[in-house]
């Protein structure tokens, strides 16, 4: 009979932990940060040719879609993940961002997921 009542648990419990990477719920930025991140520019390297600037690191944004009534993990997000983050180490814009496609059941406890880096 115990066995009948741990079992349960075990199932729910994987879906009952957050992602195990990094995800911020925009929804709970500031408006006015919001816009300052959302509004970060996205160059390539061609764009930039001859012009002066400098990397500060690699960032990589993730969408993730945790619990099976989520919203499904979208380029979008991943993109808006990556400025965010980007703008956390004191970037100004993007460069070279590249994303991979949609993954089913990731090591991130993501039903679904979507990585970006730049």
């Amino acid at each position: 009979m115990r066995i009948i009542k741990v079992f349960p648990f075990l199932i729910l419990w994987p879906g009952c932990v957050g992602p195990l990477v990094p995800v911020k719920n925009m929804d709970e930025v500031p408006l006015q940060l919001k816009r300052e991140v959302l509004s970060m520019p996205i160059y390539n390297e061609s764009q930039l040719f001859q012009k002066q600037y400098s990397v500060i690191n690699i960032v990589e944004g993730i969408s993730c879609k945790n619990k099976t009534w989520e919203p499904a993990a979208t380029k979008t997000d991943a993109i808006n993940q990556a400025k965010y983050w980007a703008y956390e180490m004191g970037a100004d814009a993007l460069l070279n961002i590249q994303c991979d496609h949609p993954r089913s059941t990731t090591i991130y406890n993501c039903w679904e997921s979507i990585t970006c880096a730049a």
